[in-house]
Order: structure tokens, then C-alpha cells, then sequence
């Protein structure tokens, strides 16, 4: 236990603060720069007539063509990469409905992600091993691993690695000039968000997030916070360097994907992202394809009322911990 504790403290240190930053993909949020629509609505927070938390909610929101001539419908189905396993076999079930659904991954062309998402591959890669460790401190389940894609109706539409790396380069960029871009307005709407946090009262996680660890229920308030920071997700966390890379020129590649499977004459087309590419899509749809918005449905993502399996354990966080840290696994 004195060798754990210390590394484990260490450990939930870097991931809160990792998680406050709000700095990746990793739940597929990454805040974008304001639009003069800023109709970034496809992820909300739910609450209770008590104003309690109650669920994490992402869209799926219908477009169909302005003049109503054909039976075309496109439906932006809003994903966040680790929630609830239920929420997943929801999922599945919904895409069952389309002739085509269109998904993210930055991976070179023609990867197969296999059923289960190779859960037991081994990884060092960091982004990996911090999913990993998200998703066992919140005891959520992953996307990578829970959605079906092996389904013949999907179709890779993203960027293979090559291809952002060139996009980058195109712009005078280099990952040091990206990272140092990042790394600063990270620093900014962090120190925003704690100023913002210590105000509250009796906000005692702001003041000391590791005590977490040993509250008896870590994972339910842990949940909770992250849940408020993404409804309350900024206008400009990444910076506009961040998102052209991680948004706009991967949300390019994917229309490209879009106009031919549209080509071959498919009426029910999905396109699954992380919520936060949403708004570029809409931005897309409606002005490159006359579309407009039809209906929105809401799935649960995360169910905040429902008790963590691990409440009042108070070691189990540590070995969640060191067993993610030591046994990483690719999300």
C-alpha cells in the first residue's frame, strides 16, 4: 500500500487535470471556436425539478432536403467515447435503421476495427492509457470496444494519420507549433475554470481533486463534474489551430466519404461523430446540400442518478488505477 498510494495519487492528479483541460477527443469534445450560429446543442445536461443532475444526453438529429422532393434523410448521431454500456447497445440497435453509417477514426485506410475493438491489445500510447483510465475511474464502458463495426453497413470516413500530418503542414505547422498553440489555451481555460470553480461554495473538489480518491462515492461526483464541463463546454478552449486539425479537415475528409455514398443512391445515411464535430457538419449539410433540420432524439450517455457498482470502496480506486496504469489496454 505505500508504493501504491503515492503512484495512484499521482496518477488521479494527471487525470483530473488532464480531464479539466478539456484538451482531446477523448469523450469526443473538443470545444470549438464560436460560429455566428453557436449551435453547439447536440450534448446536454438533464436535471431533476430539485435542479439535480439526472443524465448526460447526446443528439441524433434528422436533416431532410429543403424542398421535401425525395425521401433523402441524414441523421448526425452524436457520440461521446465512454458512457454507459446500455447506451451503446442503443446505439447498435439504431444503426441497424441506416443504409449507411459514416464513423470516425484517425487510422490509414482500409483498418478494420475488430468486434470488441481489440480490447486486449497492449499500449503505451498516452491518449490510450488515459481513455483507459477514464473509463475505469468513471466505470463507464468504451465506445471502441461496445459499438459493433464490423456491421457491413459502415464505412470508414476520417483521416488516416498521413493525411493530418500533411494537412498540418500545408498550414506552416509543425506538431511543436501545434502542441505550444494547444498548451496555451489550455492554460487559460483552465485557469479560468478553477477561478470559476473555487467561487462556488463549498466546492471542496476544486480546491483538492484528490480527495476524490478516497470519498466512498468518487465515482458517481466525478461523473457529475465531468458531465457539468461538458454541458458547459467553452466556446474557444482549443484555439483555433486545434480545431481546423481535429475538426474542419477531418470533417472535410468525411463529406467527401459523404458525397459518394450519397452517390450510390443511399436514402438513410449516418454520420457518427463526437459531438463536438456536429455543429461543422450541420454548417455543411445545410449549405453545401439544402438540407434542414427535421427531429432530434436524445440517448443517455451517462445515467447520473444510477449508483456506481463500486461506491464505498475505498481502495478500489487505486487498484483501478495501477492496474490500467501497468495493464494499458488500446480504447
Amino acid at each position: 500500500m505505500h508504493m501504491r498510494k503515492p503512484l495512484a495519487l499521482f496518477c488521479v492528479s494527471a487525470l483530473t487535470s488532464f480531464l479539466a483541460l478539456q484538451a482531446t477527443d477523448l469523450f469526443g469534445q473538443v470545444a470549438t471556436p464560436e460560429k455566428k450560429s453557436d449551435r453547439n446543442d447536440f450534448i446536454r445536461l438533464t436535471r431533476d425539478n430539485a435542479n439535480e443532475p439526472v443524465a448526460l444526453q447526446t443528439a441524433i438529429r434528422s436533416y431532410k432536403p429543403r424542398e421535401g422532393f425525395n425521401s433523402l434523410r441524414v441523421d448526425l448521431i452524436g457520440a461521446v467515447h465512454v458512457g454507459d454500456k446500455e447506451y451503446y447497445e442503443l446505439l447498435n440497435k439504431r444503426f441497424e435503421d441506416y443504409d449507411v453509417v459514416l464513423y470516425e477514426l484517425v487510422a490509414p485506410k482500409g483498418t478494420v476495427i475488430p468486434k470488441g475493438g481489440g480490447a486486449k491489445k497492449r499500449s503505451s500510447n498516452p491518449i490510450s492509457m488515459l481513455q483507459g483510465m477514464t473509463k475505469d475511474m468513471l466505470n463507464l464502458a468504451s465506445q471502441m470496444e461496445e459499438v459493433d463495426y464490423t456491421k457491413s453497413n459502415f464505412v470508414h470516413a476520417d483521416m488516416s494519420p498521413t493525411e493530418m500530418t500533411d494537412a498540418m503542414k500545408k498550414r506552416g505547422d509543425t506538431p511543436m507549433t501545434v502542441a505550444m498553440s494547444a498548451m496555451a489555451e489550455m492554460m487559460r481555460q483552465s485557469n479560468l475554470k478553477q477561478q470559476q470553480a473555487e467561487a462556488l461554495p463549498g466546492n471542496e473538489l476544486a480546491a483538492n481533486p484528490l480527495s476524490l480518491l478516497f470519498d466512498k462515492q468518487r465515482d458517481t461526483k466525478m461523473k457529475l463534474m465531468m458531465a457539468e464541463q461538458f454541458a458547459d463546454l467553452g466556446t474557444d478552449a482549443m484555439g483555433s489551430t486545434i480545431n481546423k486539425l481535429l475538426v474542419e479537415d477531418r470533417n472535410a475528409a468525411a463529406m467527401k466519404v459523404f458525397q459518394k455514398e450519397l452517390a450510390k443512391g443511399h436514402k438513410r445515411i449516418g454520420i457518427f461523430y463526437g459531438a463536438a464535430h456536429l455543429p461543422d457538419f450541420e454548417d455543411r449539410l445545410e449549405q453545401e446540400f439544402d438540407l434542414v433540420r427535421d427531429k432530434t432524439d436524445w440517448l443517455s450517455a451517462w445515467d447520473l442518478k444510477k449508483p456506481s457498482k463500486n461506491e464505498g470502496k475505498e481502495d478500489d480506486a487505486l487498484d483501478r488505477l495501477l492496474n490500467t496504469l501497468l495493464n494499458p489496454r488500446v480504447q
